[in-house]
């Protein structure tokens, strides 16, 4: 509930005089069990109408790791899993959101429509081209075909895929769908109001927290972030608008967050915190780069009630902080945490990732050093260092990469944690690297891997992952080749394929990039696409 987009959305739905736009949620377990043993379907939060007798079934998706969670809502809806058994077109089932922006082929057997990139735009242009067809279809198909002309749209079934070997072979538009679905994307982000939080509950991470985007999009290029790729380029929102924004926000509640991919680097931060601070608000950003933090940034988050600071190193060594991109020197890091340290702040989390592309043993020891000078430096307080196995993502120059061996995932993990084992203030967090398999999985799966959650939904991962046709293996152990198709290519949302190969070779060789020079580098292709 307090994810953006979800909130943007729906608050752009209901502005429609038209459209009434209500919420679902999967229920906690206990609650699926009452449902199932009173045979009750899935129904909305405002009005209880089950989900069956809407026009539309709009899911909003971050992670993959949700993918179980749709066929549960399905099931507990009553409603087909598969969209070619769903012969009405009442209700039409849609998704959007990042994971689905990413790569939707993993579900695509269970969606009559994607909604791909952006929403603002998409959302009237979508929902008029559906009104008029409802009207006039007589078929899903008809209903279907009506809307591909609405840009962003992407229709599985419109699309015919020819398999050679374990390989996609070709992967074809019908019945009028382009080639390539081209990503929805907004240029200037105030030509719409700033997504915020319009509806405040306890119910979530961000308990009662006030929450705004002030910018979109990260120049930075980090190899591994999704984020930073897809929502190139860079935008920030005009101030004022964000101040008046905040200032409503709190009329409500004392806690602000400001969210986006590159909040610190935001260029009028320093004002936008003081309009918090000055009314005596709690403050949280959603990012911090280590080398935004100087003496009057720390000051002011710990005006803003900051009791923690998070910084993500992401490599213990500098040779592979310059593979991924991110290559801030070990000085630079022991300087920020002197900084941190100099203002009594005394709680730090620190992220890092293993299995990254070219990595060593001696890189993993690196982060054991670098998380004892780091602890040396902040003397005393504690240290929560999170450690999470490397996931190949779309749209990155590592989406070319394997994932490793859940065996040698599991021997750096332990190397690690017997490292920093005895060391008093420092608690150690980690993602399974079985649970990063499945994870990879879904992430770089194509179309075949549908099956593989309905398997999972209703067997369990291992019998799901054993029976899986190709093999597992053959999307999360295996390097990929330029020359083949992704189950993603058909997207474009700008970005080269060929700029991000050349990124992967420049990683390989630990050769760096500097950051986007919006409008004028033109190196990756999104700008020139904006022109």
């Amino acid at each position: 509930m307090s994810n953006l987009g979800f909130q943007a959305i729906y608050h752009l739905l209901n502005s429609l005089d038209y459209v009434v736009c209500e919420r679902v949620f999967l229920p906690d377990d206990k609650d699926i069990a009452e449902f199932e043993r009173t045979d009750t379907p899935l129904f909305s939060l405002e009005s209880q109408r089950p989900l069956a007798e809407f026009d539309i079934i709009a899911f909003s998706i971050s992670f993959e790791e949700d993918y179980l969670n749709i066929l549960k809502i399905f099931d507990l809806a009553k409603i087909p899993f598969l969209s070619s058994a769903r012969k009405s077109a009442q209700p039409l089932i849609m998704a959007g959101g990042v994971a689905v922006s990413l790569n939707p082929e993993p579900i695509a057997d269970f969606f009559d429509i994607f909604a791909i990139g952006e929403g603002e735009e998409f959302v009237a242009e979508f929902i008029d081209t559906f009104k008029t067809a409802q009207l006039k279809a007589k078929t899903k198909d008809g209903l279907l075909e009506a809307l591909v002309p609405v840009e962003g749209v992407y229709i599985p079934s419109f699309y015919k895929i020819v398999y050679q070997g374990n390989f996609i072979k070709e992967f074809t538009p019908v019945k009028g769908s382009p080639a390539k679905v081209k990503s929805r994307k907004i240029k200037r982000l105030d030509a719409f109001p700033a997504p915020s939080s319009h509806i405040l509950t306890r119910e979530t991470n961000f308990s009662n927290t006030y929450l705004i985007e002030v910018e979109r999009g990260c120049g930075r290029g980090c190899r591994f972030c999704a984020a930073g790729f897809v929502y190139l380029p860079p935008r920030e929102r005009e101030l004022n608008g964000l101040k008046q924004g905040v200032l409503n926000g709190m009329g409500l509640t004392q806690k602000v967050g400001l969210v986006g991919a590159a909040v610190s680097e935001y260029s009028d931060l320093k004002a936008l915190c003081g309009v918090v601070i000055d009314g005596n608000g709690e403050l949280t950003l959603s990012s911090i780069r280590l080398d935004a933090l100087n003496k009057e940034t720390i000051k002011l988050l710990k005006q803003g009630g900051y009791k923690t600071i998070t910084i993500a190193p992401e490599a213990g060594s500098k040779r592979l902080r310059d593979v991924i991109n991110k290559s801030f020197s070990e000085k630079d890091i022991i300087e920020a945490i002197d900084i941190i340290s100099a203002s009594g702040i005394q709680k730090l989390k620190l992220y890092f990732m293993i299995g990254l592309s070219t990595e060593t043993t001696e890189d993993i020891e690196a982060i054991i050093e670098l998380v004892l000078k780091i602890k040396d430096a902040l003397h005393g307080g504690l240290i929560t260092v999170s450690i999470n196995p490397f996931i190949p993502k779309p749209f990155t120059p590592f989406q070319w990469c394997a994932y490793e061996d859940v065996k040698s995932l599991k021997n750096k993990m332990g190397i690690i944690k017997d490292g920093l084992k005895n060391e008093k203030g420092i608690k150690i967090n980690s993602l399974s690297p079985r649970e990063g398999y499945i994870q990879a999985i879904l992430s770089v799966g194509d179309r075949r891997i549908g099956k593989v959650l309905v398997d999972a939904h209703k067997k369990g991962w291992n019998n799901a992952i054993k029976s899986a046709a190709p093999g597992a293996e053959f999307y999360a152990e295996r390097q990929k080749g330029f020359s083949e198709i992704l189950p993603w290519d058909f997207i474009d949302n700008g970005i080269k394929k060929k700029y991000l190969w050349q990124e992967y070779q420049r990683a390989l060789k630990g050769q760096t990039t500097p950051p986007c020079d919006v409008g004028r580098c033109m190196r990756c292709g999104v700008c020139v696409d904006a022109h």
